[in-house]
């Protein structure tokens, strides 16, 4: 049984106050979750500004310095 299922078997198990209980966490956490996305996905693309060549060729210069 994965755990997604044991949660749910256990949800099964709560009265109506518990479940409001966990529903509103659930909502709290979700919510948590979409602005965390939601500021993440504004600055997605923004380095472009800021670095003065393009990331990959960055990072390839950076693995070449750091060979023997």
């Amino acid at each position: 049984m994965s755990r997604a299922e044991a949660i749910i078997q256990e949800i099964n198990t709560l009265n109506s106050d518990e479940l409001e209980l966990v529903y509103h966490e659930l909502l709290k956490r979700l919510d948590r979750l979409g602005r965390i996305k939601n500021t993440l996905t504004k600055f997605r693309g923004k380095g472009g500004q800021v670095w003065s060549q393009d990331a990959q060729e960055y990072v390839n210069k950076l693995r070449e310095d750091d060979r023997f």
